[in-house]
């Protein structure tokens, strides 16, 4: 072969594996940038997903000392959380009606706009319309709730808006799985006006790592509502709220992994300049409300305690200052005092019937022991109906962490008739999403 063919032989050789090369390396080119799309279109998936569903993957678990479902909006990283309860239940009076009722759906909505400022709203409706039912009575939608959370530091942080009180075990984590029984304690709706919330500003945050402290600034209670049963009407639960007197609230909470014990006070002024009396005279009234409650859990037992106390300042001149509704002098006896108490026990056996891990079954019991009347001003007759004792056993069972099915029987006596007891059973079921 000549030495011209051999450099052509060469030459094209030379020619064909820098093609050849080339071509695998565009290849190679072609597939990584085709990763690169894949990957980019699955993060674009998954960021139109975000947008249109909230990440519910978080742990639900209670934060500044909200319930665990209302709590998700800070464990996000940002953006939009949505949660939420339900529960319902059927109802057997002891010779009266069987009853059953959508007692309450909620609706949690936060926006997280930092790491440093928070939106967090509950939307209630309450059994299921507002239209009326066969007794006259009407359900409701009402904003349970809805502040800013300024998160500052551990140690200090403001919030304002439209704020739970943070009084008791239910005003604040009343949501089903978390409490016994279907209906809530009656000392923390009659005493403690669970769900109590009111406009206001004030501060929270850890002043060590078990210790608490919640206070704030609210909108005084309105006394021309309160009644024979106590203070529960003065709710203005920020509607068009009237502040011409203000209240003020304060927790302190102690709490480890196996116990806690908080103890809180309110004292607000409650006439509001809305209250005259015979002779057009305004009537100066304040309230006020105490409570400590205590827990205690461990080797599947739960055990809990509460004790509340409650006065109205001026009750007498409030009481002789009530109306009717046509406007005619209705003296009613508005109580000075309002005491009451209860213990709880419960105790999950399910690891005694089973090695499977991930549900309770827990049979429980409750003594609640409370007088409405417990010391009425002078001229005023305090009523034995209003002395009351109940006693309350129940069960409930856990499938998931989010779901409880409840049944109870609740026996209720009073001070001044054994025959004016009342029997119930209740069985229901509720959630947290």
């Amino acid at each position: 072969m000549s030495r011209f063919r051999f450099e052509i032989l060469m030459g094209a050789l030379f020619l064909a594996l820098t093609l050849l090369f080339s071509l695998s390396a565009a290849a190679d080119e072609t597939a990584e940038l085709a990763d690169r799309v894949d990957v980019l279109a699955e993060e674009l998936a998954r960021l139109r997903e975000q947008m249109a569903i909230p990440e519910t993957d978080a742990e639900l678990g209670s934060v500044y000392g909200m319930g665990p479902a209302a709590s998700k909006v800070y464990m996000g990283r940002g953006g939009v959380a949505v949660g939420g309860y339900g529960e319902f239940y059927f109802e057997n009076t002891i010779d009266g009606n069987n009853t059953a009722d959508m007692y309450r759906f909620i609706t949690y909505i936060g926006y997280k706009f930092s790491d440093r400022i928070v939106m967090n709203t509950e939307l209630e409706f309450e059994h299921a319309t507002t239209s009326a039912n066969y007794q006259g009575k009407a359900g409701s939608v009402s904003v349970e709730f809805s502040y800013l959370d300024f998160l500052l530091n551990d140690h200090f942080n403001i919030r304002a808006g439209n704020l739970l009180v943070p009084m008791g075990f239910i005003n604040q984590l009343h949501e089903p799985p978390y409490y016994r029984g279907n209906i809530r304690p009656t000392i923390e709706r009659a005493i403690i006006p669970s769900t109590w919330r009111e406009l206001g500003a004030g501060a929270h945050g850890q002043i060590t790592s078990s210790l608490r402290y919640t206070g704030y600034v609210l909108n005084g209670m309105n006394g021309a509502n309160f009644s024979e049963d106590g203070v529960r009407g003065g709710r203005q639960k920020g509607n068009r709220a009237i502040m011409n007197d203000i209240g003020v609230v304060g927790a302190l909470a102690l709490e480890t992994t196996r116990a806690g014990l908080t103890a809180s006070g309110y004292y607000g002024g409650a006439d509001q300049n809305l209250v005259l009396d015979a002779m057009d005279q305004m009537i100066s009234v304040k309230n006020w409300i105490g409570e400590a409650h205590a827990w205690w859990r461990g080797s599947g037992l739960e055990l809990r305690g509460l004790v509340a106390l409650s006065g109205v300042d001026g009750a007498g001149d409030l009481g002789l200052a009530h109306k009717d509704s046509d406007g005619v002098a209705d003296p009613i006896t508005i109580p000075e005092q309002q005491f009451g108490w209860y213990v709880e026990a419960g105790y999950d056996v399910a690891p005694l019937l089973s090695d499977q891990p991930g549900f309770r079954l827990e049979p429980w019991f409750r003594y609640e022991d409370f007088d409405l009347h417990h010391s009425v001003a002078d001229g005023f007759t305090p009523s034995d109906s209003k002395d009351r004792q109940s006693i309350t056993a129940g069960l409930q069972f856990m499938p998931h962490a989010q779901v409880v099915i409840k049944a109870e029987f609740e026996h209720l006596t009073t001070a001044n008739d054994a025959d004016d007891s009342v029997d119930e059973f209740r069985l229901g079921a509720g959630f947290v999403f």
